[in-house]
């Protein structure tokens, strides 16, 4: 009985296809505030603060944005905790009236 041979995955021109397509269903949470928190899943007063302060992404003005705020840490990829929000999880291109840039 012949050993059993180890194939390489090969390319044809529909898996190529395949994995292009999905491309944009892998980058689109790349900035996507959904991404980083379910904003059905804020508690309310989660949710006031957010509406207190003006919470809002992505941010109109690139230069300010919460990845560059003094109160934000990063946390995954596009995503970080706000310390005005006790830590609540934003987008890091989001943004807040009380953004102060980093020092």
């Amino acid at each position: 009985m012949p050993a059993a041979k180890h194939q390489d995955h090969v390319w044809t021109r529909r898996s190529a296809l395949t994995l292009l397509a999905m491309l944009p269903i892998g980058f689109t949470g790349i900035g996507n505030a959904a991404e980083c928190v379910d904003p059905a899943s804020l508690s309310a007063a989660q949710k006031s603060m957010r509406k207190s302060l003006g919470f809002r992404a992505p941010s109109a003005d690139a230069a300010k944005r919460c990845s560059v705020c003094a109160f934000f840490t990063a946390a995954q990829p596009g995503c970080g905790k706000c310390a005005l929000l006790s830590g609540g999880i934003v987008p890091a291109e989001g943004l807040c009236d009380s953004w102060a840039k980093k020092g």
